[in-house]
């Protein structure tokens, strides 16, 4: 499943993708840019709420609160102006 969404960052509108991990491990949510493979931000599930949350909502809740928690956190910005991968947990 992959969301893709719109942010304006320093005046420019840009567009952003954001899917759920596949593979072992707690659940996580990757953002990147929609033009580019590149990572941008992970939010991992993680501790007992968030594995929780991870396997009993929706996965279209679940990467839509990972993009808010993203976006409240200016992480998607922090990773554009330092290059980093910015990791959270949700």
């Amino acid at each position: 499943m992959i969301h893709t969404f719109e942010q304006t960052i320093g005046g420019q509108r840009m567009e952003f993708c954001a899917s759920i991990a596949e593979g072992g491990g707690p659940q996580r949510v990757i953002i990147s840019r929609a033009d580019s493979a590149e990572s941008l931000v992970i939010v991992d599930a993680t501790g007992i709420i968030g594995a929780i949350k991870a396997e009993v909502e929706a996965p279209e809740s679940f990467v839509a609160d990972a993009v808010r928690k993203a976006q409240q956190e200016a992480l998607i910005e922090r990773a554009l102006e330092t290059g980093e991968v910015q990791t959270t947990s949700l």
